[in-house]
């Protein structure tokens, strides 16, 4: 623009200054239509420069407001988007320190920029879960773009409702890349919606893989036995392969001390107390239902009289006296045995002993 108004200028000169050259005055006539226009080339000169220079100044005005207006509207946006960018970063800081009040609080009340929309809901659900409102959890996750869903399942999980992520998390496990992510994932979907019967067609695939830890085996099995009924336990324990028996052993015999038969199991168990798995033998006899195993029992007291401060072996004692209606010697062993440490796992078996041998002050201290 200023170029050509240089250009316009450099013609007014020349124009003006020719006359003066050529010593003539010079005459200018412009006619358009019924309009006419006519003077000398000086005055036509003059005038060609004032409009010339109105026309710059008029450029320079609208260039200028339109500079404030540009630096205006970007100065709005760019405080908008630190603004929508403090509230994610205020939200991720309170989700580290476990304070899911204020990041309900932070991100309900702002705006984050649009690539963390997926990010904002995904905390909010964290958020609802933690706060014990799995329907207000519900509603953020159904939100989340579809794209995006395999990398909140472990929310929808949590949620309790995990049918939702079920097609494409089973997709992503049964593909050749999956990862162990993938297939934990996966493993974790079928306990929830009790799909037991593709578990058993999965475990397989689980054990190549190598996928899951001794505790997470636990997990699996505990929920795959405590599915089944109580005559089919066996069938379904030695249907596995070997090595998958190997992970399942504990949790088989804790489905089947629950549901009473510690006859059928009593010489496994006694296998354990010799192979000193003593606190594996413990846990498994806290879950018993009321049934006799008489040569356990003494195979335990047997032990104890050369260990007699074995806190484990106790515990199993105590367990084991309750389930057969020995609640005096059930007591008494958790007198001895009970402390800060196991008191948790094992309160419920104490307060049976206590109610049931007239011990009621024992029995509610535990209850508080």
């Amino acid at each position: 623009m200023i170029g050509l108004i240089i250009f316009i200028v450099a013609i007014v000169l020349v124009l003006a200054i020719t006359p003066f050259v050529l010593d003539e005055k010079g005459y200018v006539l412009i006619s358009f239509n019924n309009t006419t226009i006519e003077g000398t080339i000086v005055s036509f000169c003059i005038m060609a420069a004032l409009s010339a220079a109105v026309l710059y100044l008029t450029y320079k005005l609208v260039r200028y407001c339109l500079s404030i207006y540009r630096n205006t509207k970007h100065g709005f946006f760019a405080r908008s988007q630190e603004r929508k960018h403090a509230a994610i970063e205020q939200a991720l800081w309170s989700l580290i320190n476990d304070d899911y009040e204020q990041v309900e609080n932070t991100l309900s009340s702002n705006s984050v920029p649009a690539k963390f929309s997926d990010i904002r809901l995904a905390l909010l659900a964290k958020a609802a879960l933690a706060n014990n409102q799995p329907d207000k959890a519900l509603e953020r996750l159904f939100e989340i773009s579809p794209e995006q869903q395999l990398k909140v399942a472990k929310l929808w999980l949590a949620s309790g409702d995990s049918s939702v992520i079920e097609p494409q998390i089973r997709v992503a496990a049964e593909s050749k890349k999956a990862t162990v992510l993938d297939l934990k994932l996966y493993t974790e979907v079928l306990v929830q919606q009790q799909h037991f019967k593709l578990l058993e067609d999965f475990l397989p695939r689980l054990l190549r893989k190598n996928a899951l830890n001794d505790t997470q085996w636990q997990q699996v099995f505990l929920a795959y036995f405590a599915a089944q009924a109580s005559d089919e336990l066996t069938a379904k324990y030695q249907h596995l392969g070997k090595k998958l028996q190997a992970h399942a052993h504990t949790a088989y015999l804790t489905q089947m001390a629950k549901t009473g038969q510690l006859a059928s199991i009593e010489n496994e168990l006694i296998k354990l107390l010799k192979q000193k798995q003593h606190d594996e033998l413990a846990y498994i006899l806290s879950e018993t239902a009321p049934s006799n195993a008489y040569k356990l029992q003494s195979s335990i007291q047997e032990r104890l009289k050369k260990d007699e401060h074995n806190n484990a072996l106790l515990l199993a004692l105590a367990c084991l006296a309750n389930a057969q209606g020995d609640y005096d010697l059930a007591a008494r062993v958790f007198d001895k045995a009970l402390n800060s440490e196991n008191k948790a796992q094992y309160r419920q078996q104490a307060i049976l002993s206590y109610e049931h041998s007239a011990q009621l002050d024992k029995a509610l201290v535990l209850y508080q």
